[in-house]
């Protein structure tokens, strides 16, 4: 039988991508989720958790390659007793899975660093990695995100996957001058960087924002961004405002304001 919307009960469970530039709070963000574990790709834990959420129980995991990984959210599609799932960050996943790809073939960084090659001028050149390291990035990150769209599905749990972003600045357009400027998801591949937003409903851009002036509590603002805005790029599925400020509190909170009532 086919599903229906009106067969829907609303849960209090989100699959997003949270990103942002380095240091814009969306480890933390995501941390403020209930009963969390981590796929620590960025090796920050513990240090952000005892800062941030100290008293909170948080699991987590750090990965030497991509073959660990697999065996963890293999496990957790059989059982799952977590409530949300945080891959952080998928940029460093990304140089995870070229790093495995280089240990599977023999090569790894010092050693491809050594090989040279001539050019038809003579030069020396360092090799470059084959389009087999990209293809290998873009399989197993598929993959990966597929595994953590099931364990949101089956488990009915929060998934939620950070990734660093940086300023890129086009070229002078020949007519009109104009130079745009967007911000593109940091990974070693174009194709694997520009795929990753598709695959979520719920893309949230994080940033800061200097207090007013006058204003008493003179802190950084710490916003999270739901809805296109400037050069930021952001999607929602859930009725939210386009800025939700999670300054010295909790986003899922600011999301799901009724879910522990």
């Amino acid at each position: 039988m086919p599903k229906s919307t009106e067969d829907y009960n609303e849960q209090h469970s989100l699959l997003a991508l949270f990103k942002g530039e380095s240091g814009e709070g969306k480890s933390v963000a995501a941390l403020s989720f209930p009963e969390p574990y981590v796929f620590d790709f960025d090796k920050k834990m513990p240090g952000i958790a005892l800062k941030h959420f100290k008293g909170k129980v948080i699991h987590y995991d750090t990965f030497n390659s991509i073959f660990e990984a697999q065996d963890i959210i293999s496990g957790l599609q059989n059982y799952c007793p977590y409530k949300t799932i945080i891959a952080d960050s998928f940029t460093a996943l990304a140089n995870l899975t070229i790093k495995s790809v280089g240990e599977v073939k023999g090569e790894d960084v010092p050693e491809l660093l050594k090989k040279v090659q001539s050019t038809k001028g003579g030069a020396k050149q360092i090799e470059m990695m084959g389009i087999d390291y990209y293809g290998g990035e873009d399989r197993f990150c598929t993959w990966f995100i597929d595994q953590l769209k099931m364990l949101h599905v089956k488990h009915n749990v929060n998934v939620i996957v950070t990734a660093h972003v940086i300023e890129v600045t086009s070229a002078p357009d020949l007519k009109t001058k104009y130079i745009s400027k967007t911000r593109s998801i940091v990974a070693k591949g174009r194709k694997v960087a520009a795929w990753l937003p598709t695959e979520f409903d719920n893309v949230y851009h994080f940033a800061h924002l200097q207090p007013d002036l006058g204003e008493i509590d003179q802190s950084v603002r710490r916003v999270c961004i739901t809805e296109a805005f400037g050069d930021d790029s952001a999607k929602c599925s859930l009725a939210l405002p386009s800025f939700i400020d999670f300054t010295n509190g909790s986003l899922y909170e600011g999301i799901f304001p009724n879910a522990n009532k």
